[in-house]
């Protein structure tokens, strides 16, 4: 009975809990979302670097002779590696709310 009286005494306490429940689960799922992108980009890089690897190796000279080889390389590495710090960030904000 008293635990009755105590429940009714606190349900703003309850709707703010629950409030700040949903908006934490709106903005874990945002994350999530965010991460998964992410994830598909950095899967999407990683083929494509492979590819590029693949390339040098099989042609080495044929490669060679493109002029923007490098420059393309080197940026799909940059975009990779940006790709790999924002999905960290995303990580530690999602680790903080869990």
């Amino acid at each position: 009975m008293k635990n009755l009286k105590l429940l009714k005494k606190n349900p703003t306490k309850e709707k703010v809990k629950q409030q700040k429940s949903y908006e934490e689960q709106k903005k874990l799922k945002s994350l999530q979302n965010k991460i998964s992108n992410s994830e598909s980009k950095i899967s999407a890089l990683e083929r494509e670097i492979k590819k590029l690897d693949d390339e040098l190796e099989s042609n080495y000279e044929e490669t060679m002779a493109k002029p923007d080889f490098f420059v393309n390389y080197d940026s799909k590495k940059k975009q990779l590696q940006d790709a790999l710090e924002l999905w960290e960030e995303l990580q530690l904000q999602i680790d903080e709310l869990a």
